[in-house]
């Protein structure tokens, strides 16, 4: 008899332990700036209910294997380094949570003892100081309006807006958004979302998958010397590695596609490792429910992201690739006029474009205090373009535009880093870009009646990137992180050395004080090298072929203060001064500062770097990171964008919005018992954005007429203002954990009050008026996820 209740009561506790939902926690713990691996620090990991704690092992790994699910907090401790402590993990039921702990070697090992929180949007680089904060893949997955997009989930930081509801470019500070740099695991990448143009960074549908991306850094100005050849900012975004350990597999569908992703060890004895996914459009599942995004017509694409990772004693070799394939037909006839973001009247466009990148990257440890990074990757971008213009009977269709053009590029990486003590932090490094071009543009010319060549070039030109950066922490207050960038373009010899300098002093536990300098330089659209005219003679000439980079200067200052219950403040004031900007030879009002503004990307034929261009103005950011469920993000810019044309005047430029405000937050309810068979939650998230409207020149009614086409009045050029950008999103968000699988149903409401925002007025010939085309009205996405 007593064996009996022994076995019922053994079964009893059996029954209430696997009632409950858990899932394993495990990672590794190395040194922030010589990535080392650190034996014997000790994790705390704290649920609602319960406080488990372990030690690293002797490969500076830990485990947990049964936590409950639903959010967590760590802190790490261990002699010598600052205490390390994140809030707010989100663990599921279908994954497991593998995290990484970056710790910081005290500088005085005698210094007392104090937790303190990391704080949040800290920076991955360790050369960061002003300008730039992290970002969690949870954030773009769940602030309202960012549809899983990086870069739309950008738009809500400090003095970044976006330029149109149809893409996702974004403008920082009033540059162009063409002076943004995408880097992926230190490679450089081309323009990743779908339908790209040469020379952009935006599009309507991203490439970045970010089921498959980790927390990653943000850049608005001042970057430090190891990113290049970008005006405005950066996104340094890292994509995971897969799990080394079990096979995990997520289905999704979306916004931004049909996708399948599976992740999971190469086998049992290795630790190596792959992830992979694989999106489909669904965008046409739209149009049957008779939804146009932007367009009537369909766009098709489909894109593909993977890791393998192989880790080796003293190394990790990892091979990286994304690729995707769009193409969308503009049918005149088919088009709404009132909504057609992307097309042009009585025009018959056919757009296709196909971008790739597959890289290899390896990291060999030298001793304990320095290592070497190699990588060489090759990138292929083929852009085709054909218009066809038509009578008012949609009659006589005739091409006039036709471009079929490859912008290849094979790049080679070698970096150095060295920590000499707690103090000192050396990196260096070189980059070489191999461009290999085939570009080939021509338009019709009614004069000559033929086609005439635009660009015809089969070619190829170098980039060189070298940098050094070094950090030193003179106190455990002050830190001070200089470098030296430079780039060189073997097509013109044209060379750029440019400084860069920063600081952080911590005035207590909760201010902050920092300042940045940075010179930067960019390389133009390779299309613009190779704009070629034809002479008197009937020979071709590249006049733009020996344009300068166009140069700036940024200065930065912030303030930064902690107050209670996790409430954080920034104040950020900037100025920067722009140089060597493409202008036209004869007297104009066009500047390359403009370039980003609308679809088209047509240059002029003769350029030279006489322009000149400043942005200044004064941002603040108050946030509240997730805690007990609640979090809200406010920030708002107060800014100026001018520039000085050919004519020796100066203008707005077309991203002179002067202000922006962004106003997001939510709420996270749990449901659910510790012993509950499942568990589940319901988020709720609002966003209201604010934006002065886009800048445009005035057009001329009666000239229009007169000559038959649009005349705009060059002598207001900018001067005009569309009404403020107004929009309210809401998303709503479930997610139900059950002991095994994961499931998570989302529907997201953009533009919730159906705003008419403005998107460009233009003069209609065949009225003889001014057509007006809006931006997206409201639009519901739905969205569905599970893990398993």
């Amino acid at each position: 008899m007593k064996s009996v209740l022994v076995f019922i009561l053994f079964w009893m506790i059996q029954f209430a332990t696997t009632a409950q939902i858990t899932q394993v926690v495990r990672g590794v713990a190395v040194d922030k700036y010589s990535d080392m691996t650190l034996p014997g620090m000790r994790i705390y990991l704290f649920t609602q209910t319960d406080t488990l704690k372990t030690i690293t092992n002797a490969a500076g790994e830990f485990r947990f294997q049964a936590v409950q699910v639903g959010r967590f907090s760590i802190v790490v401790t261990g002699m010598g380094y600052d205490d390390f402590v994140a809030q707010n993990y989100d663990l599921n039921s279908g994954k497991e949570m593998v995290i990484s702990i970056k710790m910081t070697e005290k500088i005085n090992q005698l210094n007392e003892v104090l937790i303190t929180a990391n704080k949040p949007g800290e920076t991955i680089n360790k050369m960061a100081t002003t300008s730039a904060r992290s970002f969690s893949i949870e954030e773009s997955q769940r602030f309202a309006g960012s549809l899983n997009d990086v870069a739309r989930m950008a738009q809500n930081f400090a003095g970044v807006q976006g330029a149109d509801d149809s893409r996702n470019d974004i403008i920082i500070r009033g540059n162009s958004p063409t002076g943004v740099l995408y880097r992926l695991d230190g490679i450089d990448i081309p323009n990743p979302n779908h339908f790209a143009r040469f020379g952009t960074t935006g599009g309507p549908i991203s490439m970045l998958n970010n089921n498959v991306l980790s927390n990653s850094d943000f850049f608005t100005g001042a970057f430090p010397a190891e990113y290049g050849n970008a005006l405005s900012g950066v996104f340094d975004l890292k994509m995971r590695k897969g799990n080394n350990e079990t096979h995990e597999f997520m289905g999704q569908i979306g916004f931004n596609g049909v996708e399948a992703m599976a992740e999971g060890p190469f086998s049992k004895k290795s630790k190596a490792s792959y992830l992979v996914s694989y999106r489909y459009s669904t965008l046409e599942l739209f149009k049957l429910m008779g939804i146009n995004f932007g367009t009537t017509a369909t766009p098709k694409y489909q894109d593909i992201s993977f890791k393998l990772a192989f880790p080796h004693k003293n190394g990790l070799t990892q091979i990286i690739g994304i690729g995707g394939l769009s193409n969308i037909n503009l049918i005149a006839k088919e088009m709404d006029t009132d909504q057609a973001l992307w097309g042009f009247a009585y025009s018959d466009i056919y757009f296709k474009s196909n971008t790739g990148l597959i890289g290899v990257t390896h990291k060999q440890r030298i001793n304990s205090n320095s290592f070497l990074e190699f990588s060489t990757s090759f990138q292929a971008a083929y852009a085709q373009v054909q218009n066809d213009t038509m009578n008012l009977n949609f009659e006589n269709v005739f091409t006039t535009f036709v471009s079929g053009s490859f912008n290849n590029r094979q790049s080679n990486t070698i970096r150095y880093q060295n920590k000499w003590n707690s103090r000192n932090v050396l990196e260096t490094g070189i980059t070489a870009d191999v461009f290999f071009l085939n570009l080939n543009d021509s338009i019709y010319s009614a004069e000559q009646q033929q086609f005439r060549n635009i660009r015809s070039f089969n070619g190829n030109t170098v980039l060189v990137r070298p940098f050094v950066q070094h950090k030193y922490r003179w106190t455990e207050k002050l830190t001070l992180v200089s470098g030296i960038y430079a780039q060189l373009l073997t097509l013109n010899s044209d060379i750029s050395i440019e400084p860069r300098v920063g600081m952080n002093y911590n005035l207590n536990n909760k201010q902050t004080v920092s300042l940045g300098y940075g010179m930067h330089s960019q390389m133009h659209s390779v299309e613009l090298y190779f704009r070629q005219v034809q002479l008197a003679d009937g020979s071709d000439a590249k006049p733009n072929q020996d344009l300068s980079f166009t140069k700036s200067q940024h200065f930065i200052a912030s303030f930064q203060h902690a107050f209670k219950h996790g409430i954080r403040a920034k104040v950020e004031a900037y100025g920067q001064y722009l140089w060597n900007v493409p202008v036209e030879n004869k007297s104009s009002t066009y500047s390359l500062l403009n370039f980003g503004s609308s679809f088209v990307t047509a240059f002029p034929d003769s350029l030279v770097n006489a322009g000149n261009g400043y942005n200044y103005g004064l941002e603040l950011t108050v946030e509240k990171s997730l805690e007990k469920g609640f979090y809200f993000l406010v920030s708002a810019s107060l800014f100026e964008s001018k520039y000085k044309a050919s004519n020796g005047n100066w203008y707005n430029t077309a991203f002179n919005g002067n202000y922006t405000v962004n106003l997001l937050g939510g709420y996270e309810f749990r449901f659910g018992k510790p012993t509950s068979k499942t568990k589940s939650a319901l988020t709720i998230d609002g966003k209201i954005v604010l934006n002065g409207g886009a800048r445009f020149t005035p057009i001329l009614i009666e000239e229009s007429i007169l000559q038959g086409a649009e005349v705009r009045n060059e002598q207001e050029t900018n001067e005009a203002q569309y009404p403020l950008y107004a929009k309210l999103n809401l998303r709503l968000g479930y997610k139900l954990i059950g002991k095994k699988i994961t499931q998570e149903w989302a529907l997201d409401f953009q533009n919730l009050t159906n705003r008419r925002n403005i998107f460009l007025q233009e003069f209609s010939p065949y009225s003889g008026g001014i057509r007006t085309t809006y931006q997206t009205g409201f639009l519901p996405i739905m969205q569905y996820r599970i893990y398993l």
